[in-house]
């Protein structure tokens, strides 16, 4: 055990939390003597030991998707027992909030992750900030920003957003997809994760590496195979390197997808794939971001502009069509190979709920 003092001076969280992906928990290893230059050391936490923990699980979850990481006893009652007439909530919440507390959030630290406070007579659980418990969904919406401020004070955001994106490997909170208290969050997470994708893909471009602005499309659509914002942006770059039959190949192949979902690409998604086939020159012009979404405008030459507002992007059905690149009228075959998704994109399915 460290003393009060010696915790004041840590200088790394206690806890991390992985929650984009595969949900896991991670305790930092203290040796016996810590060098100032030594970097953080931590050891995963078993599932067997947080695994079969089902409501002191539900708690921490729900309080990383609340504001501030703080929800009142009503509010963690109702999210967790919905249905709570037919049990003494009150104790159950309290049961899960020690086990949480004393089993899963332990740490041998002086003070805990996991706090009761009170006010104006109402009971409100709080999680510990990001210093000593360290989520990646808040890292990612915490760089995404950075990054926007960093470009609008005209410095360079291009590491912050490389930092963010690698963060944004999977789905926040995977394993409860359908809870109806985790589609606000998934929701702001899923549009921070869009801005440093097509911000990264236009900084890419601009710095003339246009083979990473492709793979990280390419990368987007495989999980995605049906969000149009990636689609469309990865139509504009074929058709800018002279690949046009490839960029009506992925549309053909979004098309055929959406199908399966009974559904149909947007109006600007299919005006764009209906002047690629009439072979107009397409270039792109005045975009705008911030951090409640895109814009972005589709100059079409000698024709009307097309605008499209660019929102949180959707998912779709597990594809069941392999595209493979193939060069056309002198174009150059592109290195990357269109395969289905690992997995089924639950996106979709998760906005849809509620």
């Amino acid at each position: 055990m460290h003393s009060a003092a010696e915790h004041d001076q840590t200088k790394h969280p206690l806890m991390r939390i992985t929650a984009l992906g595969e949900f896991a928990l991670e305790r930092l290893v203290r040796p016996p003597v810590w060098a100032e230059e030594e970097p953080p050391r931590y050891a995963r936490v078993a599932r067997s030991e947080w695994g079969d923990r089902g409501p002191a699980v539900a708690l921490l979850k729900v309080l990383l998707c609340r504001a501030n990481r703080r929800a009142s006893r009503d509010e963690l009652i109702e999210a967790i027992w919905p249905d709570h007439e037919a049990i003494n909530a009150a104790h159950a919440l309290d049961s899960a909030a020690s086990v949480l507390r004393r089993h899963i959030l332990c740490t041998g630290e002086v003070g805990s992750l996991l706090l009761t406070l009170r006010s104006g007579g109402e009971t409100i659980f709080k999680l510990a900030g990001q210093h000593r418990l360290w989520v990646d969904a808040d890292a990612l919406l915490s760089l995404a920003s950075q990054a926007l401020r960093a470009e609008c004070q005209g410095q360079d955001p291009l590491p912050l957003l490389e930092e963010a994106h690698a963060l944004a490997g999977g789905e926040f909170l995977e394993d409860d997809l359908y809870a109806e208290w985790a589609q606000p969050r998934r929701h702001t997470i899923n549009g921070a994760r869009h801005r440093v994708l097509f911000k990264l893909v236009d900084l890419y471009r601009k710095d003339g590496r246009v083979g990473l602005a492709e793979e990280l499309l390419f990368a987007a659509l495989e999980e995605e195979p049906t969000d149009e914002d990636a689609l469309t942006r990865l139509m504009i770059l074929l058709v800018e390197q002279e690949r046009r039959q490839e960029a009506l190949q992925l549309y053909q192949y979004t098309q055929d997808v959406l199908q399966e979902e009974q559904a149909e690409p947007a109006v600007y998604t299919r005006e764009l794939a209906r002047r690629i086939r009439q072979g107009l020159v397409l270039r792109e012009r005045g975009e705008l971001y911030s951090a409640s979404g895109r814009v972005r405008t589709l100059l079409l030459m000698g024709q009307d502009a097309v605008s499209r507002d660019y929102g949180d992007a959707s998912g779709s059905k597990r594809a069941r069509l392999t595209i493979t690149a193939a060069p056309c009228g002198g174009q150059t075959p592109s290195p990357y190979r269109y395969r289905p998704p690992r997995r089924r994109s639950r996106r979709l399915a998760a906005l849809a709920v509620g």
